[in-house]
């Protein structure tokens, strides 16, 4: 069998989930009903806070972003992505059916990677739908009842550069829990990884050992998606003269996307690699 079939059959393997198809119709629902109530609520074309403006979507100023509704709605996207990715691993090691598909196809290689790679399509058109909606509904919104001025010559490219930049952190997250996935074989041994590095890595020990916040995932995750420099102060004391001094961390855009895909790999290779040598029961 040829690695493009073998893709295929997984693409449609995991289009014929539920938890996808809930998981998409849940963002959407929760994006349709985001647009509808800030439409109604809108005050009219004014700049009041009430007036729903197309800006509010995505606005950047020097050295940060005024405006990140669309960043905020893909942290919800992000949490589905994460549950598909785990379910598509961990239910198969579940219900026993990897082993039916080493049967049909035994090299065990190139079943988790395309497994991955479906994963990552999937993860793709799960992320631009709902953000198609979001932009679409929100422009449609904002030119009935509000404003689409004041966007600036940037705006549609700005907009566009996000957009790409959170599905790349989709697909990140994506690779690390279907790689924890493999590891611990269970779609709750996956999450449970998270939650307790979520915990004890980024919540205790960042706030104990403030040098490794520009290594975390977390923290170059936000650097990359916002596409400017995270500035990460260490603990102040009072110098000599009187003035507060202290450890400063930054944490750019492109080492922080290297980063990223660094634990990717590592996390997704090394559940490759116990996939291929570990039994599937």
């Amino acid at each position: 069998m040829t690695f493009a079939a073998l893709l295929g059959s997984e693409v449609r393997r995991l289009g014929s989930r539920r938890v996808v198809w809930w998981g998409t119709a849940g963002a959407l629902a929760l994006v349709v009903l985001v647009v509808v109530l800030n439409t109604i609520n809108s005050t009219g074309t004014g700049v009041g806070e009430h007036t729903m403006r197309l800006s509010k979507l995505w606005l950047e100023h020097p050295g940060g972003v005024a405006e990140n509704t669309l960043l905020a709605m893909s942290v919800f996207v992000f949490i589905i992505v994460v549950g598909i990715a785990a379910t598509a691993v961990g239910g198969d090691y579940r219900a026993g059916t990897f082993g039916t598909l080493l049967l049909w196809e035994p090299r065990r290689v190139r079943v988790a990677v395309a497994r991955l790679v479906a994963l990552t399509i999937v993860t793709v058109v799960v992320y631009l739908v709902v953000t198609g909606v979001l932009v679409g509904g929100w422009y449609a919104g904002s030119a009935l009842r509000g404003s689409t001025s004041g966007l600036g010559p940037d705006f549609w490219t700005d907009l566009a550069a996000v957009v790409g930049r959170c599905t790349v952190g989709a697909v990140v997250l994506t690779l690390i829990t279907a790689g924890l996935a493999f590891i611990t074989r269970s779609t709750v041994g996956a999450l449970m990884v998270w939650i307790g590095y979520l915990i004890a890595v980024e919540g205790i020990l960042a706030a104990r050992v403030r040098s490794l916040d520009a290594s975390l995932l977390l923290r170059n995750l936000s650097a990359f998606l916002t596409g400017y420099r995270l500035e990460i102060t260490g603990p102040q004391t009072v110098g000599p003269t009187g003035r507060f001094t202290g450890e400063r961390y930054l944490v750019l855009p492109g080492p922080a996307l290297l980063r990223m895909v660094v634990i990717a790999l590592i996390v997704a290779g090394l559940g490759v690699g116990l996939f291929w040598r570990r039994d599937v029961t």
